[in-house]
C-alpha cells in the first residue's frame, strides 16, 4: 500500500482525514502553473503512473518539447505532468534533467513500483514512513503525528525507489584557483540573472522579502528588472536598522513597499506556534520562523501566491563573521550549505507555506551554487569584508549604500535583538527526558522540550553545532547600530 500527501499550510488536519488505501495518493494544491486544469494526483492515462508534486520545474517548457519531440502526449500545460512523462521516458535519471524546486511520488498501480524524489538542496521537503503493508510519504513531519511510526527524511538531492535511496547530486566546496576574478565577478551576475528570470516567469505578481540588507537588495533589484509587477515585504520596529535602507531604496526604486511592524507583545504568544509549525527546536531557528511568519501572512493578506528569498547566499559567499576565523572555511561552506535544509530552508518552507505561498530561493539555484563552491576564498572575503564577488557583480547596478552594507542578523536588523531568546530562556514547559545532544542552554532546553511536547521523534543530534553554526557565548553579537541607522 501507498499514500502520499504535501502540504499547504493545513497539511496535518488533512493528513488526519486521508484514508490510506491501496494506492491511495491525495494533495493538497497550492494552483500556479496551469491553475485551472492540472489538478493534481496527474494521472498518464497509458501507463495508468500517478503523480503528486510538490514545487515547481522552472525548465519544464523546454523538457515537454523534448519529450514531445519523442512522442510523448500531455493533457495539461503543468510542470507536474512534465516531471510524469519524463519518468516514464528516462526513469530515475529524469531527475537530473529537473531544473527547479520539488518533491514528488510516482506510483504505479499495476506493479507497486514507487519513485519519490527531491531537489538538489532540499529547498523542498519529503519525509516518509515506511510499516509492515504501508509506505506514507508526506511534505511535514506532523503528518505522521499519531501514526507510532518512525518518520525518515528523503536527503537533498536523492530519491527514494521502491525502498533503496540513492543520491543523485552533491555539493562541496573545491576551490579552482585558476579563476580569473573579473570572470568571476562578471559570471556570478549572469548565473544570478538567470536564477532570477527563470524564477519570475510567471503571469502572477511577485513578492520579495525584503529585509533591507545585501542579499534581499540583489534579489528585489533583479525581480522587478525581469517582472512587471513586484512588491517588497519587510518586517521590523519603528526604530530598525533595516527599515530605513529598505525604505530608501524602494522609494527610489519606485518599487511598492508592504512593512509590517513587529510587535513584541507577540514573542510569547507565538512561540508555541514557531515549534509546532517550524517542526525544529533549534532557538535561532524558532526566532526567524516567528518573525517570518508574520510577513508571510502579509504576503498572503495582500493576494500573491509567489515570493522570492535571499535565503542561501551567507553559506556560499560566505557572509558569517565564522567563516574569517574558520581554519578550513571551504569545509565550513560544505557544511553550511549541505545542513540548510533542516534549518534555513526548512523554516522558509513551513512559514510561507503555511500561508500557501511558494517561496523561490535565487541564491540556491544549481548553477549559483556549482560557481560559488568552486571560487578561492579569497574572492569572498577580502579585506575583511564578506561576500566580494557578489557585491562587485552588482555594484555597478545597486547602490553603495546598499551594496556596501555590512552584514546584520535578522534580530538585530529589525530591532528586536535578543528578546525572542530572552522570551524562551523563560517560557514554561513540562517535565520531560530530554536526549543527549548538548543542550547548552535554557532556550535550547525549553525549545526542545517544546518540540517533544507535540509529539516529534527526539532528534539524534543538534541541528546547529558550536564553532560552525555559532559562536562561544551565543548565536548573534548586538554592536552598537548608530552609525548604520544614520547612514
Amino acid at each position: 500500500m501507498l499514500g502520499a500527501i504535501r502540504h499547504r499550510g493545513d497539511a496535518y488536519n488533512f493528513a488526519e482525514r486521508l484514508v490510506f488505501d491501496k494506492g491511495a495518493m491525495g494533495t493538497n494544491r497550492l494552483a500556479i502553473v496551469d491553475r485551472d486544469q492540472a489538478k493534481q494526483p496527474i494521472v498518464d492515462p497509458a501507463s495508468r503512473r500517478v503523480i503528486v508534486m510538490n514545487g515547481e520545474i522552472y525548465n519544464h517548457r523546454e523538457l515537454r518539447m523534448e519529450l514531445q519531440g519523442l512522442g510523448y502526449a500531455f493533457q495539461t500545460s503543468s510542470d507536474t505532468e512534465v516531471v510524469l512523462q519524463a519518468f516514464i521516458a528516462w526513469g530515475s535519471l529524469c531527475v537530473q534533467r529537473l531544473d527547479g524546486i520539488f518533491a514528488f511520488v510516482i506510483y504505479d498501480p499495476d506493479t507497486g513500483d514507487c519513485f519519490a524524489a527531491r531537489d538538489h538542496i532540499g529547498i523542498k521537503p519529503l519525509y516518509y514512513s515506511v510499516g509492515d503493508r504501508l509506505v506514507c510519504f508526506a511534505s511535514e513531519r506532523k503528518c505522521f503525528l499519531g501514526l507510532a511510526k518512525t518518520t525518515q527524511e528523503v536527503m537533498p538531492g536523492s530519491y527514494w525507489h521502491n525502498g533503496k535511496v540513492e543520491r543523485y547530486v552533491t555539493f562541496e566546496a573545491i576551490p579552482d584557483f585558476g579563476t580569473k576574478e573579473a570572470a568571476a565577478i562578471e559570471e556570478c551576475r549572469q548565473r544570478m540573472e538567470d536564477a532570477v528570470r527563470k524564477q519570475v516567469a510567471t503571469d502572477l505578481p511577485i513578492a520579495v522579502i525584503f529585509s533591507g540588507g545585501l542579499d534581499s537588495t540583489i534579489i528585489l533589484h533583479l525581480a522587478a528588472k525581469f517582472h512587471k509587477d513586484v512588491t517588497a515585504f519587510s518586517i521590523g520596529t519603528d526604530d530598525s536598522a533595516d527599515l530605513a535602507f529598505a525604505r530608501r531604496f524602494c522609494a527610489e526604486r519606485g518599487i511598492p513597499h508592504v512593512i509590517t511592524e513587529f510587535h513584541h507583545g507577540q514573542i510569547r504568544r507565538n512561540i508555541r506556534n514557531s515549534v509546532f509549525n517550524g517542526e525544529f527546536f533549534e532557538p535561532v531557528d524558532i526566532s526567524d520562523m516567528l518573525t517570518m511568519a508574520a510577513v508571510y501572512a502579509a504576503v498572503r493578506a495582500n493576494g500573491f501566491k509567489v515570493a522570492l528569498s535571499g535565503d542561501g547566499s551567507d553559506e556560499i559567499f560566505a557572509g558569517y563573521d565564522l567563516f574569517k576565523t574558520a581554519a578550513d572555511p571551504y569545509g565550513l561552506s560544505t557544511y553550511r550549505l549541505n545542513n540548510l535544509y533542516r534549518t534555513d530552508l526548512q523554516r522558509t518552507d513551513r512559514s510561507s507555506m503555511a500561508n500557501s505561498i511558494e517561496c523561490r530561493v535565487p541564491f540556491l539555484d544549481r548553477a549559483v551554487i556549482e560557481l560559488a563552491m568552486s571560487l578561492p576564498f579569497d574572492m569572498k572575503v577580502r579585506n575583511a569584508v564578506e561576500k566580494y564577488v557578489l557585491r562587485e557583480a552588482f555594484r555597478s547596478e545597486i547602490p553603495s549604500y546598499m551594496i556596501d552594507r555590512p552584514k546584520i542578523r535578522m534580530p538585530e536588523g529589525i530591532g528586536i535583538h535578543d528578546q525572542i531568546f530572552n522570551a524562551l530562556a523563560e517560557v514554561q514547559t513540562n517535565d520531560i527526558v530530554l536526549p543527549d545532544i548538548n543542550i547548552d542552554g535554557p532556550q535550547v532546553r525549553n525549545a526542545l522540550k517544546l518540540f517533544l511536547e507535540f509529539g516529534y521523534d527526539a532528534p539524534l543530534e543538534r541541528y546547529k553545532k558550536l564553532g560552525t553554526d555559532y559562536f562561544h557565548g551565543g548565536y548573534f553579537k548586538f554592536d552598537d547600530l548608530t552609525e548604520q541607522r544614520s547612514a
